[in-house]
This record gives structure tokens, sequence and C-alpha cells, in this order.
């Protein structure tokens, strides 16, 4: 007979994997961001958020391959170019430079989806302008696989 110790000791690591599973892949990690402002819509202009130097958010992993539009001021203060690199999950998937103020699409391709729902998308700027400015980051377009 299994003693009352041993139970609870099961029991607690049953829970303790059940939460890990649940965090491993958690539904409303696609909902989150980091490094990035509010949504802007100014008439005329798609929609966009300033990112810092780093920012970060989520799509889904059955994405397959997207484009992420990406802009940037460029003033008599500060016309530097600057170098955008976007990664998946830590890995490099795409690098532009930007030397105008129009829009550049990124173009960026995911690995297989795999056993995860979503996918971490990192954009880094070599540098930054003025207030922290980073780049204006659209709205992905994905091209969903089938």
């Amino acid at each position: 007979m299994v003693s009352r110790g041993v139970r609870w000791l099961v029991l607690w690591l049953v829970a303790i994997a059940a939460a890990l599973a649940y965090l491993r892949d958690p539904p409303w990690l696609i909902d989150q961001a980091s490094g990035l402002r509010g949504w802007e819509q100014p008439i005329g202009e798609p929609r966009y958020r300033w990112s810092g130097g780093h920012a970060s958010f989520f799509v889904r992993a059955d994405a397959g391959s997207f484009d992420l539009p990406l802009s940037t001021t460029f003033d008599e203060k500060d016309s530097r170019p600057m170098m955008v690199t976007v990664s998946v999950d830590d890995v490099i998937a795409a690098r532009v430079v930007l030397t105008q103020s129009g829009w550049t699409g990124a173009g960026v391709t995911l690995p297989a989806p795999g056993s995860r729902r979503v996918r971490r998308i990192d954009v880094q700027t070599n540098v930054i302008r003025e207030d922290n400015h980073g780049v204006r980051i659209g709205a992905p377009e994905t091209h969903r696989t089938k």
C-alpha cells in the first residue's frame, strides 16, 4: 500500500508538471509585447507602433512567413542610416538598412511550427532617434502555411 506522503508527493509533482507545461506555451502569450509604444494611425498612413532600440512581440507559429513593415525618421538632426535586425526565437531572420523615411518590408520566414503556438519576434536597431525612438513597426502581413 502506498503511503499518504508518497501520494501527496506524486500529486505535487503532477501539478508542477502541468503548470510548467502550461507556462511553456500559454494562450495569452500572443497578446504580449515589450519595447513597443501604443498603436498609432495618422490619416493616410498604415497603423504602426514605435519601438525603442529593442522590441519583442509574438506571432502565431503557423504563420509560415510574413512581411514586417518598417520605417523611421530622417531629418537634419539625425539622418544616419539605421540597420534593423529581425530575429525569430533568437535566430536572425532578416536584416534591413533604412536610408529613407518610406516604408520598407522585412521578409521573415518562420521555422516549422513544432509544438508551440507562438514564436517570439525581436526587432533591434543599431541606433535610436531622439526620445528613444527606434523604428515604426507596422502590423505583420502574414502568409499562412497550408
